[in-house]
């Protein structure tokens, strides 16, 4: 009986254990990994490789929670088993452990055919992390034989970009090799990525081709093709605008058709190519598309110049948008809009992001910080310079170096860095040299515009480049006497929308006493927000050259809050010369001695010319004296000549002297040297482009030379020096020949024009 019941109980045992197996496996097959678990593990336990197998995937993949690495446990019953592949499980999961030894044994103790894309990139990365180089040629072969015998396109295309970055084991031979072999599969990834590796690598035409194929399915292969057409639009356009052709100019309709033509080319690109990339590349679940649409709209200032942006939404639209997405990119650009639109009335928002940016990006935040600053606190931080210099930023080298030259601070270093960059055809360092000539920090001036020409030249938006343009404008007008060239620039660029074009025609018409057009232009800019024109809207007004005595507290609170260098400047002038107000020193000083504390040196010259004007009786030479001394300090430009000037006027000839004998040679101290001890000495011999000198060496040579006394007379003349037409009238009469007359005064033209301040 007993013997019965034995058999009876072995006998249910079997068969309740063969359906829990079968269910165990229904179950893992159904993906109910909790009850597969559950059924196949008692016989995992037990020895049966395949359950073995299944048990410890489940606990791999994570399909069940149970403690870390216990699948290997299971996995080495099924290798000890028979079942190879498992050993893969041994391996990622010392893998994970970062026990790369183990994990290494057990990936060679697997075969390649066994591994997915992820154990070959763990199998690489152990490779790159053993001490023997021999050992790793010794696998990086075995692994590439494979991948040339198997030929699966997703290993090759692996493989390829591991070869292809930057790293010991750089092959770019056996990566691109390994890339076509894809291609050909018609893996459109390597497709991709071997269209974007042309591109990167000079060989734009064959990227191009490559992505053209793809673009239709890949979201990166479509951004990739606008990048590349977007910089073929480029290098037409500046081919278009070789030598800066079109600011080289006979009649305003030549300047216009050059530019329209350019700008025609750039929309139609854009609009049929450029941006017909980067929407598909967006409509494909690339968020980076749209944001570089959005950056074409402000780059070419859709939102204000064309009836319809290449985003297809408005400016509003564009910023709630950006504003309901949380990247990095959506909160730059909107610092962007913020600072290019005012009237939107946020631009101390973009100030927001960029302290938030300090976070991310250290270097760029500050940089982003620093032209802030600069352009709407009127604050030159060289904080930020030193900052960002050590960090071997180059924008900031190169303003720095602009920076200190305009203080006076090492100029002869400072030049030098300049110089090195113009070389390397920096459009910056260019656009800055060009600005210290046009100052005259550097002589001749007349050099200026060839720096301008040059980045003009370089720049990849001919049609709209205003940094040089309204440049080369300014140089037509101040130094050539080209009003109609300097016009026809700056009212292209007016109707481009720009501010700054607007204000230099409202200060043309103020230069030529046209005070109802100055008032035109500068209340439109007054609508529009724009900081520069409402400031100076208000300081016309407070100047009396436009009549509106209704704005005048207005402009005198405005001023006050703004609290920049320019609005003390201005207030300072205001009670210095009596605008409206009484002249009161004592505040004119205040305002003056603001803007002296936020950087600007030059408004010691201010308080110098305020003094001296009211200086009856030497009331406030004590006080000039020490404003001199002070412009001498922080060497200001021509501080000393002034300052021995003054003492000179003053009867204090020696001390004068002292002081300019201790000075820099130039064609004033020259000038003030001969005044003061009537030695020939100092005026002769020396060519100059100062108009008194000038006028010094005419007295001197005209009865010996009254030719050459005439060439220097008209040279003196033409820059309005005193008393010139009397001693030309003179000298014309002694030579008394129309010819030669007019010969020398040809010649005098041609000169270095002069200056008589």
């Amino acid at each position: 009986m007993s013997k019965k019941i034995l058999f009876i109980f072995l006998v249910s045992f079997f068969i309740v254990g063969c359906a829990n197996k079968k269910l165990g496996n229904l179950y893992y097959k159904e993906k109910n990994y909790y009850l597969a678990y559950k059924n196949l593990e008692p016989f995992a336990k037990k020895g049966f490789p395949k359950e073995a197998y299944k048990v410890a995937k489940l606990i791999y993949e994570e399909k069940v929670q149970k403690p870390p690495y216990i699948e290997r446990k299971y996995a080495l019953i099924a290798y000890k088993n028979g079942i190879l592949k498992s050993s893969i499980i041994i391996a990622d999961s010392y893998y994970k452990e970062n026990n790369y030894k183990q994990a290494l044994k057990w990936y060679d103790l697997s075969k390649f055919g066994y591994f997915n894309l992820k154990d070959f990139k763990n199998y690489i990365d152990i490779i790159t992390k053993i001490d023997s180089f021999k050992i790793q040629k010794q696998h990086l072969n075995k692994l590439n034989k494979y991948a040339k015998q198997s030929n699966n396109p997703k290993l090759l295309t692996m493989l390829a970009k591991f070869y292809l970055k930057d790293s010991l084991y750089k092959n770019i031979k056996l990566g691109i090799s390994y890339l076509i072999k894809a291609h050909i599969q018609n893996y459109y990834p390597a497709t991709v990525y071997l269209g974007i590796f042309y591109i990167k690598n000079g060989q734009e035409e064959k990227g191009y081709k490559l992505l053209k194929q793809v673009a239709y399915k890949d979201k990166w292969a479509a951004y990739y093709l606008g990048n590349y057409l977007y910089n073929e639009m480029v290098k037409n356009e500046k081919l278009m605008n070789y030598g800066c052709s079109s600011s080289k100019f006979r009649a305003p309709k030549e300047f216009f058709y050059k530019k329209l033509k350019i700008y025609k080319f750039n929309d139609l690109f854009s609009r049929k190519n450029v941006i017909k990339a980067y929407n598909l590349s967006y409509k494909l679940g690339l968020k980076k598309a749209i944001y570089k649409i959005i950056r074409l709209d402000i780059e070419d200032n859709t939102f204000e110049n064309s009836l319809t942006t290449y985003s297809k939404m408005d400016l509003n639209e564009v910023v709630s948008f950006l504003k309901s997405q949380k990247d990095i990119e959506s909160k730059l650009i909107l610092a962007k809009i913020y600072e290019k639109y005012l009237y939107l009335n946020s631009y101390k928002k973009a100030k927001e992001i960029y302290l938030w940016y300090k976070n991310i990006n250290n270097v760029l935040a500050i940089w982003h910080l620093y032209q802030y600053e600069k352009r709407f606190e009127n604050k030159v931080n060289f904080e930020y310079l030193d900052y960002l210099t050590k960090e071997k930023f180059t924008p900031a080298i190169i303003e720095k170096a602009y920076q200190e030259i305009i203080i006076g601070k090492d100029i002869e270093n400072n030049k030098k860095i300049l110089e090195y960059y113009v070389k390397q055809n920096n459009i910056l360092a260019l656009n800055y040299m060009g600005s210290l000539y046009s100052k005259e920090i550097f002589l001749p001036k007349s050099k200026s515009v060839d720096f301008y020409y040059k980045a003009c030249s370089l720049e990849k938006k001919p049609f709209y480049i205003p940094s040089e343009d309204l440049k080369i404008a300014n140089f037509y007008n101040d130094y050539l006497k080209m009003q109609t060239k300097y016009l026809t620039i700056n009212y292209y660029y007016s109707q481009m929308n720009n501010r700054v074009a607007e204000l230099s025609i409202a200060k043309f018409y103020k230069q030529n006493c046209e005070y109802n057009k100055l008032k035109n232009w500068l209340e439109k800019l007054y609508k529009q927000n724009d900081f520069n024109g409402k400031e100076y809207y208000y300081i016309m007004i407070l100047k009396r050259f436009i009549d509106d005595k209704n704005k005048f507290k207005e402009a005198i609170d405005y001023l006050k809050n703004r609290d920049d260098i320019v609005s003390n400047i201005t207030l300072g002038d205001i009670y210095a010369n009596g605008f409206n107000v009484e002249v009161n020193p004592k505040i004119a000083e205040k305002y003056y001695m603001n803007a002296l504390e936020l950087g600007y040196k030059q408004a010691i010259n201010k308080l110098i010319s305020m003094y001296e004007s009211l200086n009856i009786n030497n009331i406030y030479y004590k006080k000039i004296i020490y404003l001199y001394k002070l412009a001498i300090k922080y060497n200001l430009k021509d501080s000393k000549y002034k300052f021995a000037k003054f003492l000179y006027q003053n009867g204090k000839k020696y001390q004068a002297l002292k002081i300019l004998k201790k000075a820099k040679i130039t064609p004033k101290i020259r000038y003030l040297l001969y005044v003061i001890t009537g030695k020939i000495k100092y005026i002769k011999g020396v060519d100059s482009n100062f108009g008194y000198l000038l006028y010094a060496k005419a007295l001197n040579l005209q009865n010996k030379n009254p030719k050459k006394a005439l060439y220097y007379t008209f040279r003196a003349m033409l820059c309005n020096t005193p008393n010139t037409p009397k001693l030309s009238y003179i000298l014309m009469e002694k030579i008394n020949s129309s010819k030669i007359i007019k010969r020398i005064y040809e010649k005098a033209k041609k000169a270095p024009k002069c200056y008589i301040n």
